[in-house]
């Protein structure tokens, strides 16, 4: 393996690890810190509408400062909850699972196992990767998938893939 590599693997295990300890000492100290959207409102989520399709990460809408990005390949970065709980991920060259929790419109995502490869310097998975264990609440609209992250109200934006056979 070489130095590049392992570096790689490193950097990506240290954002996960970052992640896990920020997620277990962070609270919001006022709901007033939060950016009141309409889709703030706390709404059921039901299971059917999110399960079994792999929904492809087609953009970040974050809040401080005000940007609006584009995944470039939105295919190479994929989600796809099952009904017991567990989801699967592609996370451009690297490939893992774990579990979730939703209740209401209330979401986390728990890590769980995932190659470590090296997919290039281009490749947006350590963001996707952290991202995905930052998130807080889930929501449809326009048939997208949203899923909120960290405290500032950022937004992860899904198209749908394809439909998934359990």
């Amino acid at each position: 393996m070489n130095t590049q590599k392992i570096l790689s693997i490193f950097m990506i295990f240290a954002v996960l690890t970052g992640t896990m300890l920020a997620l277990g000492c962070t609270e919001a100290d006022n709901e007033n810190d939060f950016v009141e959207t309409e889709h703030d409102e706390e709404t059921t989520i039901p299971l059917d509408e999110i399960t079994n399709i792999e929904w492809q990460w087609s953009g970040l809408i974050e809040t401080l400062p005000a940007s609006h990005s584009v995944v470039p390949d939105p295919e190479n970065y994929t989600i796809t909850f099952s009904e017991n709980g567990t989801y699967s991920i592609k996370a451009d060259c690297n490939r893992g699972s774990g579990s979730y929790t939703l209740e209401d419109n209330k979401m986390t995502i728990a890590p769980g196992p995932i190659t470590l490869a090296y997919c290039g310097p281009e490749s947006l998975d350590s963001q996707y990767l952290s991202l995905l264990g930052n998130v807080t609440a889930v929501s449809m609209e326009d048939g997208k998938l949203v899923l909120e992250t960290g405290e500032n109200g950022d937004r992860m934006l899904f198209i749908k893939g394809e439909i998934v056979e359990q």
